[in-house]
């Protein structure tokens, strides 16, 4: 399988990924989260997105996520709007799971 990091996303096709990841926590993404991350994207976009997303054990797609992390959230500012957008999509089923929570914890640490 090709390196994910291969991609050379941008910077909203990496946001949809962290978000998709966020919306994955719980091992289910529902309509109501992905409503919150298909507008930020063309629909192949986020389709290729998606698709590499779901091709990604969940230890790869922390590796995508660390290895975009300094170039697209290089400061104090950037990390804590990346938390903020995870948190409403952890919130957009109106639920936050124990396990969101968990993968919550797990961001803070990653984008400290």
């Amino acid at each position: 399988m090709k390196k994910k990091t291969d991609n050379h996303w941008s910077y909203e096709e990496f946001h949809a990924f962290v978000m998709l990841y966020a919306a994955n926590a719980d091992s289910q993404i529902t309509p109501e989260e992905e409503d919150q991350i298909i507008p930020t994207l063309s629909k192949e976009q986020y389709e290729n997105v998606k698709k590499t997303f779901k091709k990604c054990a969940d230890s790869e797609a922390l590796d995508v996520i660390l290895s975009y992390r300094d170039q697209y959230f290089p400061n104090r500012k950037d990390r804590d709007e990346i938390i903020a957008d995870m948190q409403r999509i952890y919130k957009a089923d109106a639920v936050f799971s124990q396990i969101e929570r968990g993968v919550d914890t797990l961001f803070r640490k990653i984008f400290q």
